[in-house]
This record gives structure tokens, C-alpha cells and sequence, in this order.
């Protein structure tokens, strides 16, 4: 008999020592997992592309905005993903909606704060559907993101993603 009148198997290892075996194994392959798995790279089989994407903010603060440079490192703030550098920065005023007090919903700005466009060069891998593949993160148009340029965070949106010419 494989399991005797003890519980054991084969005479020397119980069921329950096989079970806690078990969990031990689990619970550490689920920790490799969180701390060395690959943190992305490029798309297999694709050569990763020059690529130019410009992010939008409606609003931000007027200091957060002037703070970001022309060659900032530009990142996702909660991915850590690098986008690139920052090679072109076009400011406008804030945009926000307002309700009026006959109901209606007008644009208007805010007093210290900006809109922006900022324009990043970096790498990535361009996707047959018009995305891009940076760090093993796919990032489309209208993403918002909490952004990081230099020693500025602001919140933005992808505003769009070409591929250099």
C-alpha cells in the first residue's frame, strides 16, 4: 500500500508534510516572481523604433509646468517606464469647464495654472494597432498618466505617438 495506517506514504513522509511542501514551494516561487521577473524590454521579434510622443495637460500649476525643461528625463511616475527626453515644451492657459448660472457649461482657466504640450524623443516598439510598447507597458492616445519631466510631476494624457521620420 502507498499510504500505511499512520498516514505516511511509503512508510516515511505524511500527507500533511507533503502539503506544507507544497505551500512552501508556492509561496516562494510567488516571491521570485514579485521581486526578479523580467521588468519588460522590447517586443520580441521587433526592432525598436525612434518614436515621438506628445503629452497634454488641460491644467496644471503654473510652477509644476515651468519647472520641466527642454532634455528632461521624461517618465511614467507609477511605472517607472522612461519615456525619453524632452525636446519641445508649448504652454497655454489652464482649460477647465465651467457650469454658468443659467445651466450652461463654458470654457474658462484657471489663475496659476497652464496647459501643455510637452514633446518627448525616446525608443519604443510601434504596434500594428498604433500603440507603443515601451519597458513591457503598452501605452495608447488619451492614456492619462501621472507624468514625471526632470523634477516635475504633473497629471496628462498621451496626445499622440509617430514614429520619427
Amino acid at each position: 500500500m502507498i499510504i500505511d495506517s499512520k498516514g505516511k506514504l511509503f512508510g516515511k513522509i505524511s500527507i500533511i508534510d507533503i502539503l506544507i511542501l507544497a505551500v512552501i514551494i508556492a509561496g516562494t516561487a510567488g516571491v521570485w516572481h514579485m521581486f526578479f521577473r523580467s521588468s519588460g524590454g522590447a517586443v520580441i521579434g521587433r526592432t525598436p523604433d525612434t518614436i515621438v510622443i506628445k503629452f497634454y495637460g488641460e491644467e496644471a500649476p503654473d510652477y509644476a509646468v515651468d519647472a520641466v525643461q527642454i532634455g528632461d528625463l521624461a517618465r511614467d511616475f507609477d511605472r517607472g517606464t522612461s519615456f525619453g527626453n524632452v525636446t519641445d515644451i508649448v504652454t497655454g492657459e489652464s482649460v477647465t469647464y465651467v457650469k454658468t448660472a443659467d445651466g450652461k457649461v463654458v470654457q474658462s482657466s484657471t489663475p496659476n495654472y497652464s496647459s501643455f504640450y510637452f514633446t518627448v524623443e525616446g525608443t519604443g516598439t510601434l504596434n500594428d494597432v498604433g500603440t507603443v510598447t515601451i519597458g513591457g507597458y503598452e501605452y495608447a492616445v488619451g492614456r492619462t498618466l501621472t507624468l514625471r519631466f526632470g523634477k516635475a510631476v504633473v497629471q496628462g494624457r498621451i496626445y499622440s505617438i509617430d514614429k520619427k521620420e
